[in-house]
């Protein structure tokens, strides 16, 4: 191997390594905070590049499958939508179809 093509070699790693996101970068890709990336990774979701014992890196070909994984076609119903029926308004019938009056009437009766 000659010196051109180790230089183009380490050229070639070098792009891939840059290549590799940090969590903070997967979470604005996918926009949510940075635990869920790494919740996800442990949920076994997320598959990652464990660089260091606490250091994860994520290459785009990762985030793109874990984005395809999730991904799910949209449905649309062309039902007719129902009708939302209101609540009773307050103060409604009487249960007893007694009224305040009649009951004041009847307790000054007993007196």
């Amino acid at each position: 191997m000659d010196n051109r093509d180790m230089k183009s070699e380490i050229a070639l790693n070098l792009e891939m390594i840059t290549a590799l996101l940090d969590p903070r970068e997967v979470s604005a890709v996918l926009k949510v905070p940075v635990k869920a990336v790494h919740k996800l990774v442990r949920e076994g979701k997320l598959p990652c590049v464990q660089v260091t014992a606490r250091q994860r890196r994520f290459t785009h070909e990762q985030v793109q499958d874990y984005i395809r994984s999730q991904s799910t076609e949209v449905r649309v119903d062309k039902r007719s939508p129902t009708p939302v029926s209101s609540a009773p308004k307050k103060g409604g019938a009487k249960s007893s179809g007694v009224t305040r009056a009649e009951l004041r009437k009847e307790l000054r009766s007993w007196r």
